[in-house]
């Protein structure tokens, strides 16, 4: 075999041409920065900031539990409420009620107003920790999480959405740009050591509100990975006080400072690992939604999830002066094409593995779905099927879905940990 690379076929680029310097890489970085500003500017046009989508009159009655005449009746009396009439100003310059606009803010406040889709909290009752997980990526978590949120504000609920992703995924999906947060604004002031520049013991300090009204973030970038070495160091430290710390309760206390009365639902997107951060959002939380694959490798990343899980979990309820349990655990089965044969056989199978613990909710791997992940969207900031380009069923059925999946995530929550704390 000849050495002489001549006789090696030509390639563009630097692929087997030249070595890449660590300078190469760096000026790589730069121009995908660029890039990615450019990306962002084109599917947030006109302004190169994400928008909210607009309801009309049918859209609303939908969202309140109305029918269309009975929100149109409504409507007419929405200034003595003191709420949103939706008209717009025609080209002459007249108010028309031809073709009613609803901001996402306008919506939510007619159905808190007349809906009946909004659990009501007594006092002294915390809102609900809820955290989206699974160590296998490509499942679907970040879509799920952020859809979650968006579809519970959309019944009434205030929700805070915490993204523990080191990638940001869901502060982009919610419209902030992970490369623009400022560590202050994520989970890490309070897993910075104290005494440290930049610790907090307010985690309310970290919160931003988002494009969509009625969900505030904590955001999520890299600074979260130095929070692997924050978290064990301040083990460390206490320990050579004689002091106790259990660095998996680190957000549970965070957010018993104010949070959990502020918001009805905290939604938590994790990254696909379990670690040190990890296991705060799942040690933090009152119940845990994993979206499962209906695929041979993700249920076999399922069982190992599982495996790891409790062996940590184990260890730590040893340092915890209070046991931990949650109030559900729901599996949900996600990117599901259920017109295939080996699909509906490996649901069959997720069903026998999980038992009682699947949801009925399934969610459908459609067109519209697939562009959330493209164009940073859920089926909630899609208005129409137009949007998207596909058809009007088949982004019927994707909204419908996760519809499906928000009411029955809200009913579990009310069933079995609200109404359970006022021991109905």
């Amino acid at each position: 075999m000849s050495d002489d690379v001549s006789t090696l076929p030509a390639v563009g680029g630097k692929l087997g041409v030249d070595r890449v310097s660590i300078g190469d890489l760096g000026e790589l970085s730069d121009h995908l920065g660029v890039m990615m500003g450019r990306l962002k500017t084109a599917i947030y046009r006109p302004n190169s900031q994400k928008q909210a989508p607009k309801f009309n009159a049918a859209q609303l009655a939908a969202l309140c539990g109305k029918s269309a005449n009975s929100m149109l009746r409504m409507l007419e009396s929405a200034e003595k409420r003191g709420l949103a009439t939706g008209l717009v100003t025609d080209a002459t310059g007249q108010k028309t009620a031809a073709h009613r606009s609803f901001t996402v803010e306008q919506a939510i406040e007619w159905v808190r107003a007349i809906g009946n889709k909004c659990f009501k909290r007594k006092p002294g009752q915390a809102g609900a920790v809820i955290t989206v997980g699974f160590f296998k990526g490509g499942v679907g978590k970040t879509i799920l999480a952020t859809s979650l949120a968006q579809g519970l504000s959309l019944k009434g609920y205030r929700v805070l959405a915490i993204d523990f992703d080191p990638q940001g995924s869901m502060s982009a999906m919610l419209g902030v740009d992970p490369a623009e947060v400022d560590v202050s604004e994520t989970f890490t002031p309070i897993a910075l050591p104290k005494g440290v520049d930049g610790h907090s013991e307010n985690l309310g300090d970290s919160v931003r509100p988002t494009y969509w009204s009625g969900v505030d973030i904590i955001a999520g970038n890299t600074a979260l990975f130095n929070c692997e070495f924050y978290l064990p160091i301040r083990s460390m430290n206490a320990q050579k006080e004689g002091k106790r710390f259990n660095f998996l309760e680190v957000l549970t206390k965070g957010l018993q400072m104010g949070l959990r009365d502020e918001y009805d639902y905290i939604i938590i997107d994790t990254p696909p690992a379990l670690s040190y951060t990890t296991m705060n959002a799942y040690w933090a939380a009152d119940a845990i939604l994993m979206p499962v694959v209906p695929e041979g490798l993700s249920l076999q990343s399922s069982v190992q999830f599982w495996d790891q899980f409790t062996e940590l979990a184990q260890e730590a309820a040893k340092q915890s002066l209070e046991p931990k349990d949650y109030s559900w655990l729901g599996i949900v089965p996600s990117k599901v094409e259920g017109h295939k044969p080996s699909v509906q056989e490996m649901m069959k199978w997720i069903r026998l593995f999980y038992g009682e613990y699947v949801m009925s909710s399934e969610i459908p791997q459609t067109d519209a779905v697939k562009t959330g992940g493209t164009e940073f969207k859920s089926v909630y900031d899609i208005s129409r099927a137009s949007e998207y380009m596909g058809s009007s069923q088949t982004y019927a059925r994707a909204r419908e879905a996760f519809d499906r999946m928000v009411n029955e995530v809200d009913a579990m929550t009310r069933r079995s940990y609200w109404l359970e704390q006022q021991g109905e």
